[in-house]
């Protein structure tokens, strides 16, 4: 399997860089650290972003919103699950 991509991840606009999966009475949840409030599991509520790291700051900064693209909670979920991508910080990238 190929190595996950790294992308920084926003919920309500605030880069997040700590995102786990853990198991919920309804399925997987998405809890992610905030140094000022701690864990706390994301719900549908919350606007969630994704900004794909493998492109250089000079293509990112080309794109619509600068390269990030809102995603659904459910999707979120499925790209951790499945390995596919891993929360970085933007300078990882």
């Amino acid at each position: 399997m190929p190595p996950a991509r790294k992308v920084a991840l926003r919920v309500n606009g605030v880069e997040v860089t700590t995102a786990t999966l853990r198991r919920g009475e309804q399925g997987s949840e998405l809890v992610i650290a905030n140094p000022f409030v701690g864990e706390f599991v994301v719900d549908e509520n919350f606007s969630l972003e994704l900004l794909e790291l493998v492109h250089p700051d000079e293509i990112r900064s080309g794109l619509p919103n600068g390269g990030w693209r809102r995603v659904s909670l459910r999707i979120v979920i499925a790209l951790l699950r499945s390995g596919v991508v891993r929360v970085a910080e933007e300078s990882e990238s």
